[in-house]
């Protein structure tokens, strides 16, 4: 009876989503842990041109507008809880073991560790932000405080202050890290406590919508201190603003959307900022080392999230790698500076 009603919403979501958000799905609901070899090689391998026609083809892009209009009429906090508030037990079973950060490290090369990449990561912003050691930063979509923990323990001695709509967050930031961090959400609430000599955001941009960057864009010029500067580290569509993929990427972070990487850099040039910065970097490895490191916790994972979940980010991960692979979107680290004057 179980398999019949998962075949039955297979049919259904193929007619209505398209072929690769039913296969997303149908695999996320399995009823076994999916295999960790053949779930990356189903999604990772070269498919036929012909089937990969068919796939890119279908839902038509009015469809796919019409769903994602849909999804975007929940707040940002449903989607933020519903992705980030599984458990923080279960995330620490994949990322890095000191920062816990969910963002994309940086692989000097291929004998390097998670902890090794994502400490380069965190120096290449940390030069990006220019720091002598007493700005008062405010950093936007915290997560677990990993930069900001970073920051202290390299001698940054101003004040640091971070944001997060992840309750899970918020409780591990204060509690077991000793940050100050709130629960706000950055895109839609004022920056409290301005000016700020420097604002930065490491994976938190993909969850601010198109219609929304302007605002953003200007809010953090205006609680900048003159001559301050913002760094961003954010992916963002190349080319497509309406892809087969952005119905996919519901499935795993519910009522975000992707913006064209000329919406941001048009925002942030129209609210007055001058770009210094923007550099592309690849987000591929950081991808497949989370993924080893998951289905190497597969029996840990199981007993803290349950089949569903566990298959979902087994199903995320490769996913996602081939959104890069498939040059859907290019990761950018991008310096915004305000004039002194």
């Amino acid at each position: 009876m179980a398999e019949t009603g998962r075949l039955q919403r297979f049919t259904s979501e193929l007619i209505s989503h398209g072929p690769l958000y039913a296969l997303a799905n149908h695999r996320i609901h399995s009823p076994k842990p999916l295999v960790p070899l053949e779930n990356w090689k189903y999604w990772t391998d070269p498919k036929p041109q012909w089937l990969e026609g068919i796939m890119r083809a279908y839902p038509p892009r009015w469809k796919r507008k019409a769903y994602l209009d849909a999804m975007l009429e929940q707040d940002h906090a449903s989607g933020i809880e519903a992705h980030y508030d599984v458990s923080n037990e279960f995330y620490a079973l994949f990322l890095d073991k000191k920062y816990r950060f969910y963002t994309a490290a940086d692989f000097w090369n291929k004998q390097e560790t998670l902890e090794e990449a994502q400490v380069h990561k965190a120096g290449f912003i940390r030069g990006l932000l220019r720091l002598s050691g007493d700005e008062k930063v405010l950093d936007l979509g915290c997560g677990w405080g990993s930069m900001l923990r970073y920051l202290r323990e390299t001698g940054h001695s101003g004040e640091l202050i971070g944001l997060t709509l992840s309750q899970e967050q918020l409780t591990f930031d204060q509690q077991q890290r000793g940050l100050s961090v709130s629960l706000s959400d950055f895109i839609t609430e004022p920056f409290e406590g301005a000016p700020y000599d420097r604002i930065y955001s490491i994976g938190s941009l993909e969850h601010v919508r198109p219609a929304e960057l302007a605002n953003l864009y200007q809010k953090t010029y205006d609680a900048l201190a003159p001559g301050g500067l913002a760094v961003h580290q954010f992916f963002s569509y190349r080319s497509d603003p309406c892809p087969i993929s952005v119905a996919v990427l519901e499935l795993f972070f519910p009522g975000s959307m992707l913006s064209m990487h000329r919406i941001h850099i048009e925002a942030a040039e129209a609210a007055g900022f001058r770009i210094t910065h923007d550099s592309i970097h690849d987000y591929k490895p950081t991808l497949r080392a989370w993924y080893d490191r998951l289905v190497a916790n597969q029996d840990k994972a199981l007993a803290l999230v349950g089949l569903e979940v566990y298959n979902r980010y087994m199903t995320f991960l490769p996913f996602a790698w081939l959104f890069f692979k498939q040059n859907e979107a290019d990761l950018h680290r991008v310096v915004i500076e305000k004039t002194a004057c």
